[in-house]
């Protein structure tokens, strides 16, 4: 049990750590941080899906309760949050909407793939796949959606169902999301890719997490760790609730094994980085956001430790 926990977390920790000491070296400035995003988002972590996905059985794939319960798992967070945020904490639309990115869109890109991969092994890109379809295609449109329409530019002669196709196009078109697609019709095809293919995507894919935990660590360095009412509840919700609901979720629909442990473990990765990136570019929320990824990062620390060891007896 030991040696799984430090082998999912403490590569994490030291690729993030170095990405950091980079940048306080100045080896690596803080602006270098989207060139990196983008190789990440737009080369090796398709390409990685894709390759991974390859790999997987038909079965795997068309497992009715997995798909469900990822996409309840993402999405019954982000409505509780939203309701949170403008319920009881009375924030605008666009802040609450952000504030349920946060606290339900899990950073699978960059903490999810080396955590799955050292506890249930390769298999575990299929978390990575559908958390990632059900992101792109689903949740991030929303908070777009429910954003912009909180910012006055549904009022601009444009409407919700507009707003709503032009984010699905803007994410459609995303390589993230149409590669891993692909990947699915090819592996329920029982296509099977030459070897030299294989080799080629593993040549970049295999730079995914190394690239995007270093890229973390250029991100979060010198961001202050304060901690205020907004940010406890984010953290708390998406470091602890997110995995107990994926939890009730695996014993409701009695999945087992593997990927009752894939779900769970989702939970407990921390906030994604594009959320505080989507906060910053609309001007919502954008300090709060930040300050909840930075916290929900470091105490992912605590809370993947604590999911692995649960995790053993799941399923």
């Amino acid at each position: 049990m030991t040696q799984t926990i430090l082998s999912a977390l403490l590569p994490v920790v030291f690729v993030v750590a170095l990405g950091m000491l980079a940048t306080k070296l100045r080896v690596v400035e803080k602006s270098a941080a989207p060139v990196f995003a983008e190789f990440v988002v737009r080369f090796a972590l398709p390409i990685d899906i894709f390759a991974g996905v390859l790999k997987l059985s038909p079965a795997a794939i068309e497992n009715g309760p997995y798909l469900l319960s990822m996409f309840l798992g993402l999405m019954v967070p982000y409505a509780i949050a939203f309701g949170i945020g403008k319920l009881m904490l009375r924030h605008s639309l666009g802040a609450s909407a952000v504030l349920a990115l946060v606290c339900a869109f899990p950073s699978m890109a960059y903490s999810g793939l080396p955590v799955l991969d050292a506890v249930v092994g390769p298999q575990g890109v299929l978390a990575v796949i559908v958390g990632n379809l059900v992101t792109s295609l689903v949740m991030i449109p929303l908070t777009l959606v429910l954003v912009q329409i909180g910012l006055g530019d549904g009022k601009a002669g444009q409407s919700a169902g507009a707003l709503i196709f032009r984010s699905l196009i803007d994410a459609v078109r995303q390589p993230l999301v149409w590669l891993p697609i692909i990947g699915v019709i090819l592996a329920l095809s029982g296509v099977h890719t030459p070897k030299v293919f294989e080799l080629s995507f593993n040549l970049i894919g295999e730079a995914t997490a190394g690239v995007a935990l270093f890229t973390l660590g250029v991100i979060i360095y010198g961001q202050p760790l304060r901690m205020n009412r907004d940010v406890a509840i984010n953290v708390l919700m998406k470091n602890v609730g997110q995995a107990a609901i994926l939890f009730a979720l695996t014993v409701l629909f009695r999945i087992h094994g593997a990927p009752a442990r894939e779900l769970f473990l989702t939970g407990a990765i921390p906030t994604a980085t594009a959320a505080s990136m989507l906060a910053l570019r609309y001007s919502t929320y954008a300090d709060e956001a930040a300050a909840s990824t930075m916290v929900s990062t470091v105490g992912s620390i605590v809370s993947i430790t604590a999911a692995i060891v649960l995790a053993a007896h799941v399923g």
